[in-house]
């Protein structure tokens, strides 16, 4: 079994972004090829994903190399430093000075800074379990002999072991509220973490469709209401001008009533008594067509 070549050639693929679609045939293929148990590789490909998250969130922050900064431990990354030298060390890996070299090619760390968050760690766990002296064995090597990974030495203040302290619900780290998720969900028995993340993905994305749809909703409301408007305003001034249309009718029936009175009575006259009247009545008939727009053809 070789857990360091298949996470060293996982390491590769995530950078190079070579994985594909399934990430789950990727890790059986990578089980198979390298005699691992199945389902060995899940738990060390999140926390590479979330070492890549990680490391590209503070490139773009800085523009200092991150193997010269005194970069913060983060609990994933303590999390992977311990159980990694333990299955190394089932496999047969016994030189502690070797796997904490891996270990710090895995994080993108150097090796003093990952030698001394081992120790510390390791120190604080011994003290805090004075009657078990034998809880881990391990092998140390002078300090003249350490390979040096990194250009500067990263002083870093030794701290109480919190590998299973829970992340505050205060902390607004993204990466950190992640990690932890991830962390728990992988405790939980009978949960897959890709399946609940694709799952929260797809609940997302039928909600952004969700919201598109009652968007396009309202703006076609929207739309019907101006042109309900226009139609509405088209009506109305249709109305006025029956109304005034009606009402000119009804004074020209009005006029042509009298008008035909007026022809009555004009004919009824003596031929004396129409010559008289004929410049009136003419009067009369232009006002008629002055008035309405209109011409009259009046028969006796």
């Amino acid at each position: 079994m070789s857990l360091k070549t298949a996470l060293f050639e996982m390491k590769e693929k995530i950078l190079n972004q070579q994985i594909g679609e399934s990430e789950k045939e990727f890790l059986d293929q990578l089980e198979t090829k390298n005699n691992l148990k199945s389902g060995s590789l899940f738990v060390y490909f999140n926390y590479v994903m979330m070492f890549q998250m990680k490391k590209a969130d503070q490139t773009s922050h800085s523009d200092v190399d991150h193997k010269k900064v005194n970069r913060k431990w983060i609990k994933p990354e303590i999390d992977f430093l311990f159980q990694y030298i333990t299955d190394r060390q089932e496999e047969g890996g016994l030189n502690i000075t070797e796997l904490l070299d891996e270990v710090a090619q895995v994080l993108d760390r150097g090796y003093q800074s990952v030698n001394y968050k081992y120790y510390s760690l390791v120190k604080a766990q011994n003290k805090t379990q004075p009657g078990n002296q034998n809880v881990m064995q391990v092998t140390t090597i002078s300090q003249s002999k350490l390979p040096v990974a990194a250009i500067d030495f990263i002083d870093e203040k030794p701290q109480e072991l919190n590998v299973y302290q829970p992340i505050s619900v205060q902390n607004d780290d993204l990466l950190d509220i992640l990690s932890g998720l991830i962390t728990n969900v992988q405790k939980l028995p009978g949960i897959h973490l890709n399946e609940l993340l694709r799952s929260l993905f797809q609940l997302t994305n039928m909600a952004l469709q969700n919201q598109d749809a009652v968007q396009q909703l309202e703006s076609v409301k929207s739309e019907i209401n101006n042109e309900k408007e226009v139609l509405q305003e088209k009506l109305r001034k249709k109305d006025q001008q029956l109304i005034r249309e009606r009402k000119r009718n009804d004074e020209l029936q009005i006029e042509v009533a009298k008008l035909a009175k007026e022809i009555m009575a004009f004919n009824q006259l003596g031929d004396a008594a129409k010559i008289q009247n004929l410049k009136s009545y003419n009067q009369r008939l232009n006002y008629i067509i002055d008035g309405f727009g209109i011409v009259l053809q009046v028969g006796s």
